[in-house]
């Protein structure tokens, strides 16, 4: 489906596993994020760098120049990042994602044309425009459509060659229902709205995307369910609903990591005001590191084992005897945990902070930064507290809502 060429670059950077990749890139990373929270997006050449390393591609499968891998290790991947610095994790997190999901169900030729350019970077902003919009109207022209369309949370659209709408978050108005398609933008053809202006993840660059009167043509046309399971690519991870769950959820762990780390370096160097013992021999604090060690270490646990268990029961694809999409019973543990983890590493990092007294409140400290980026994570709808009433409701008998399974954003 690819270059040759993209496949043995592929080939070459893979003889170093890419959890060293990632930590041979440990102060670049660090840099990165630091001027990521001045821009409000993630710089160029930090984008690039990760593009060179294969951070965007690792999802994909082996004969579009991917590593092929599952859940588990993209997990690993994304809270590596993420621990260096949120923002940089999000990038991270969102990109990779994107590039794999919006394969499930996409035209070869498409496919081809899109992944053959080895920086390749897919955003989509599907959420509420923020401000002054043309709307969400998809109408049909010709065998295309034109679209005029604002969203939000386009996470690395700076650095993007792709843009993507689902069909779902979209009008059409000769029918009053959503376009009957999916839609793929080239670069040059969607617009970046500065409206990313938050404390948490601020460097992440989710700004508004805007198509205004944008043509489609039929080429470039996606299903309407266009992330709905793969029957094309035999990896489980293409037909895991919980893809862009799980991808949240590792960036929570890998921002709760590192601010454990970094509390750890301050309690052997700061002695509290008024104190007279250092924060590494007073007991409370003592106390506290065990507490988030064991509290971080479940919930990772936790998730890693859920997804281990769904994407073992999906198997190999339908033909060959596996599943296309997973009972609930082993849907619901999944989700259940990445929500927990975003709750329980955001209540980790609150202690921490607070443990930290005013040294975690300085802008210099990476404490603070750690701070706002785990509780925009768990902000995030995917895996938010919601979930626990979503969920809990189905344990006292209510069915669970519909469509919940299905996988309808990024």
């Amino acid at each position: 489906m690819v270059r040759e060429e993209i496949l043995k670059r592929r080939d070459v950077i893979t003889k170093t596993p890419i959890l060293q990749r990632i930590a041979a890139m440990k102060s670049e990373l660090r840099a990165a994020g630091d001027e990521a929270q001045k821009l409000r997006h993630l710089p160029a050449w930090a984008s690039q760098l990760m593009a060179e390393q294969g951070l965007y591609r690792f999802a994909l499968p082996l004969e579009l120049g991917g590593e092929n891998l599952r859940a588990r290790d993209q997990i690993e991947i994304v809270e590596a990042a993420s621990a260096i610095d949120g923002s940089v994790g999000w990038c991270t997190q969102i990109s990779s994602e994107i590039n794999a999901l919006i394969i499930r169900r996409m035209d070869p030729s498409l496919i081809s044309r899109i992944f053959n350019d080895w920086s390749v970077l897919v955003c989509s902003g599907h959420g509420p425009a923020n401000g002054p919009n043309p709307g969400r109207e998809a109408r049909r022209d010709g065998e295309g459509w034109r679209i005029n369309y604002q969203g939000s949370f386009a996470s690395g659209c700076h650095n993007a060659t792709w843009n993507f709408l689902m069909g779902a978050m979209t009008v059409d108005p000769a029918t009053g229902q959503p376009a009957q398609a999916s839609f793929m933008f080239p670069l040059g053809e969607f617009e970046i709205i500065d409206t990313w202006d938050t404390a948490g993840m601020r460097g992440s660059g989710s700004h508004d995307v805007r198509m205004t009167e944008r043509y489609v043509p039929p080429e470039h046309l996606l299903p309407f369910r266009s992330l709905g399971p793969s029957e094309m690519f035999e990896n489980p991870t293409y037909r895991n609903p919980t893809h862009a769950i799980y991808n949240k959820a590792a960036v929570a762990l890998g921002v709760c990591r590192g601010a454990l780390d970094s509390f750890i370096e301050l309690a052997q160097e700061k002695t509290p005001w008024g104190a007279g013992s250092m924060l590494k021999d007073q007991a409370q604090v003592q106390y506290r590191i065990g507490e988030a060690q064991a509290t971080l270490l479940a919930a990772r646990t936790f998730v890693l084992d859920t997804q281990d268990r769904l994407e073992a029961h999906l198997g190999p694809l339908p033909s060959q005897g596996g599943r296309l999409a997973p009972e609930w019973s082993f849907f619901w543990p999944a989700l259940l945990a990445c929500a927990h983890a975003a709750q329980s590493c955001r209540q980790v990092v609150d202690m921490l902070n607070n443990t930290a007294g005013t040294t975690g409140s300085r802008m210099d400290s990476p404490l603070e930064r750690q701070l706002r980026d785990a509780h925009q994570a768990a902000n995030h709808a995917l895996i938010s507290y919601r979930h626990y009433e979503d969920l809990g409701k189905t344990f006292v008998g209510f069915e669970p809502r519909a469509n919940y399974m299905e996988l309808t954003r990024a």
